[in-house]
């Protein structure tokens, strides 16, 4: 999109607002975008904005919210590549349900926290171990007291047992021991039920405490194929047209996995081994954001 299409826009914008009396504060609130993207837009500085697929989603939602429409402004071009200058691994929103691609303290601070949890640990531990100790310690003292009474006031006799009784109670021993724990059945991940953002073309899963964990997704094509992009914050793990069934490793401590894909209507996709919903739509691109912090 150039830069001049991009100034008309923005100052039909501005005109349609002033129009009907609106503020960008109203604006922001009928959108949910904040108030410095919008002015961003109507004055044609879109260094601030996080990249191309938000300055095509903003104005598509700006329009919709002046009584404008947004394929008028736009035009048929469509993206020329599914690249994006921001990835969306940072997309959140907050409690005043605002969008924000920057980064989420709330996120931050939770990250710290994890970082804390093996000195907790290992102090719990060392702590367990201890009482443990002097419990062993304890009991030992009371049971060598008892043993020397026992000594000095009661006869020890002998008694004969009787052989059959002797030899079902090995048996019983020996089946006992053969007896092996049962295994624990892993825990199937439940991805539950995605956010779903028509404006930003993205699906969302917040699936929490996931990031210490090692996961699969897997991108199933068909027809003419899609073009695939995987990445973990600015680690690109696929970037390509994907014609055949693909499977990618997530690393373990990894926070979020974006998932971005042409031809949405030609791949599948699994997490885990659990389907991927996204919305049902003409839209040729998508994006799936997993949070594996939240």
């Amino acid at each position: 999109m150039n830069e001049t299409l991009i100034n008309q826009i923005g100052e039909q914008l501005k005109a349609a607002r002033l129009n009907q009396n609106l503020t960008l504060d109203d604006i922001q609130a009928t959108t949910k975008i904040q108030v410095r993207y919008l002015d961003a837009i109507e004055n044609n500085n879109l260094s601030i904005l996080p990249g191309d697929f938000y300055v095509r989603a903003f104005i598509r939602q700006y329009a919709l919210a002046v009584g404008l429409n947004p394929e008028d402004l736009l035009g048929e071009v469509a993206p020329e590549s599914i690249s994006r200058s921001h990835d969306l691994s940072r997309a959140h929103r907050d409690n005043d349900g605002i969008v924000r691609a920057g980064i989420d303290h709330r996120q931050t601070a939770k990250s710290r926290i994890s970082g804390m949890m093996p000195t907790i640990w290992l102090g719990i531990l060392v702590v367990v171990v201890l009482i443990m100790i002097w419990f062993v310690l304890t009991h030992i003292g009371i049971g060598s007291q008892n043993s020397s009474n026992d000594t000095d006031n009661v006869s020890v006799s002998t008694s004969t047992v009787p052989s059959s009784s002797s030899a079902r109670e090995s048996s019983s021993s020996a089946s006992s021991s053969s007896r092996k724990p049962a295994k624990k059945a892993a825990t199937k991940l439940d991805l539950g039920t995605p956010e779903q953002n028509a404006a930003l073309q993205t699906t969302i899963y917040n699936l929490s405490g996931q990031e210490s964990k090692k996961h699969t997704v897997k991108i199933t094509a068909r027809g003419t194929g899609t073009n695939v992009k995987v990445s973990v914050g600015a680690n690109v793990l696929l970037d390509e047209n994907v014609t055949t069934d693909q499977t990618i490793s997530i690393p373990a401590d990894s926070e979020a996995v974006n998932v971005q894909f042409t031809n949405v209507v030609n791949a599948t996709m699994t997490f885990d081994g659990q389907k991927v919903t996204v919305l049902d739509t003409a839209t040729p691109f998508w994006n799936v954001l997993f949070n594996l912090d939240k």
